[in-house]
């Protein structure tokens, strides 16, 4: 039976035959029926918007500047005719590409290119999958592929190692209709050994550097870190729960907020000085956060700002989409202020009736109204005096609401139904998923109480914009429910491919439904993308580039293509040369 007959009989569910095959991929295949993987699929299932792959190739920028040197000094000195060279991140997504215009071009036919993933998981057997996972080279020739659309192409991988053995990324030589690239792997592990040193000889010097900048400033009283965040110098008072030579943020306790800022030593970056803004103030001012802990850079400074606005004592307005929560923030605010050490007392005032809500807030006499409590009631607005008023969804707040509310903020005194004014003072927290300056400019919001309650505004941002954070509330989810698994980073892997417009609590609750299913056996990615879909209000696909950004895609590959040559660019994707530089200059090409 040849290899070709034995993967059509595989693909069908007839495995027999697989001692014939290399263990490695037989054991390869099996995981990718296993994983459900699509043998026919014509596009990987995962794709990079552009904005993404930006983003990617920048923070891996020295990794790429060191491959292309390093792979043309072979190429000069080496006949590589009809080889494509491909670098991905240790992710599996490609970041780089260098080879023959042929190559590339049957190469683009299936999507192998910049922005895609090549795991197993999204493309089946192929090298570069296969060095993620084993961290070993890898060949794989012709019909050992798993997906119909490699099966004529060859191709070798190299894992990229750090000194300290962490995975940098993996480099690939590919060739299509041609077993030789087994010649050349000896080759490419050459170049890959020597990407490693060359990096490894730079992240040295940068530390030489680091050293230099410390003992050229011996007393700064910071933490300070290298370009991993690893500990290289600590004050004392940081000495009794951190460790030299450790990634500083596996130390960090839930609330912990902290700053970064670069340290540049003769025009480079060579590290960052951290400021832990709990663990530098007295005890009593220890910052309080109640979320689960976040280690995005963006989140960090959001945080930041946050412990800013909380001791400024000021009106604050919290926007932010549904499920990002608006809740924690505001429970950040109060309890990082003044205020304390008075009530926090909560209102939605998207949840109560305008006739509810007048007495909700503002209270009423004995005997205001039939049905009135006996002695009463104070209102919301009272019981928060001396502590935090936080009104969630004002922006549903009636026109009636908003003037009474408005007055109560500019005399200080609340006036029960029919009762007699009483002086207030309170903390406002304003929230809402809604943009009051629309709604303002709409005429669906009175501009004086706008003005009141818009002074301090913090805009939270969504879980599509700080993925990362979903390993850390995956993490707390193992914890809360002492839930055991190995197969965590599959369920990162999917998660990360979906927007979650539902933010925090819609991945909760896609996280609550793996739990229920799946408590100890691991599910496939395609059951994993089913239990993302059961909890979406509308059915999705994963996030994948829009219309618009595959036709910046086609123009980009074809300027690569033409050498930036535009009148054969703008020829061949049968427009002007007029638009086609309005086009390189729109999207930075």
């Amino acid at each position: 039976m040849t290899e070709q007959q034995l993967w059509k009989h595989f693909i069908a569910g007839e495995k027999v035959g697989l001692s014939k095959l290399p263990q490695k991929i037989a054991q390869s295949w099996e995981l990718c029926y296993k994983e459900a993987v699509n043998p026919f699929s014509t596009r990987p299932q995962k794709i990079l918007t552009i904005a993404a792959l930006q983003t990617k190739q920048k923070q891996k920028k020295e990794l790429i500047q060191t491959v292309e040197q390093q792979v043309k000094s072979f190429q000069d000195r080496f006949a590589l005719q009809d080889y494509l060279f491909i670098l991905t991140d240790a992710t599996g997504d490609i970041l780089w590409r260098s080879g023959c215009d042929d190559t590339r071009d049957r190469a683009n036919e299936m999507y192998f290119r910049e922005g895609t993933n090549w795991s197993e998981r999204n493309v089946g057997t192929n090298a570069i999958g296969l060095a993620l996972r084993t961290k070993s080279n890898e060949y794989v020739e012709l019909n050992e592929h798993y997906a119909a659309t490699s099966r004529q192409w060859s191709c070798a991988a190299a894992p990229i190692n750090s000194a300290d053995g962490q995975l940098l990324g993996v480099l690939d030589i590919s060739t299509f209709r041609n077993d030789s690239v087994k010649d050349a792997q000896l080759l490419l592990n050459i170049v890959a050994q020597q990407v490693a040193n060359v990096m490894t000889q730079k992240n040295l010097e940068r530390k030489q550097d680091l050293f230099r900048y410390l003992l050229a400033n011996p007393n700064h009283t910071l933490l300070v870190c290298d370009l991993d965040f690893k500990i290289i110098s600590l004050p004392t008072k940081y000495a009794d729960f951190l460790k030299q030579g450790e990634d500083f943020r596996k130390f960090l306790q839930p609330a912990t907020i902290y700053k970064t800022s670069k340290i540049c030593y003769e025009g480079h970056v060579v590290g960052y000085q951290v400021e832990l803004f709990n663990e530098t103030t007295p005890a009593q001012q220890t910052f309080y956060y109640p979320g689960v802990p976040s280690l995005d850079e963006n989140y960090q400074d959001f945080l930041h700002k946050t412990l800013q606005v909380a001791h400024s004592n000021l009106p604050v307005h919290i926007y932010g989409e549904s499920g990002s929560g608006k809740e924690i923030i505001a429970k950040t605010l109060h309890y990082n202020s003044q205020a304390s050490a008075g009530p926090l007392v909560t209102v939605n005032c998207g949840a109560i009736s305008e006739n509810l809500l007048e007495s909700e807030l503002f209270g009423y006499a004995p005997g205001a109204f039939t049905g009135a409590a006996v002695k009463g009631s104070p209102g919301k607005i009272l019981q928060a005096n001396k502590g935090t008023l936080f009104l969630d969804e004002v922006d549903s707040m009636p026109f009636k609401m908003q003037t009474a509310l408005l007055r109560v903020l500019e005399e200080q005194s609340v006036t029960p139904l029919n009762g007699k004014p009483q002086k207030v003072s309170f903390q406002l927290i304003t929230a809402s998923n809604r943009d009051l300056r629309k709604l303002v400019a709409t005429g669906h919001f009175r501009a004086d109480l706008f003005y009141r309650i818009y002074v301090c505004q913090l805009q939270i941002p969504p879980l599509r914009a700080r993925k990362s954070d979903m390993k850390q509330l995956l993490k707390a989810c193992c914890e809360e429910k002492n839930w055991q698994i190995d197969w965590g980073e599959k369920i990162y892997t999917v998660a990360v491919q979906y927007p979650w417009y539902g933010n925090i609590r819609e991945f909760r609750n896609f996280l609550e439904r793996v739990y229920l299913f799946y408590p100890t056996n691991e599910p496939t990615s395609e059951q994993l993308h089913e239990l993302v879909q059961a909890g979406s209000v509308i059915k999705r696909q994963p996030a994948q580039n829009s219309a618009s950004e595959l036709a910046v895609e086609q123009i980009r590959i074809r300027l690569q293509h033409n050498h930036y040559q535009i009148s054969k660019t703008a020829a061949d994707l049968g427009i002007s040369r007029t638009t086609l530089y309005r086009k390189i200059k729109k999207y930075g090409l």
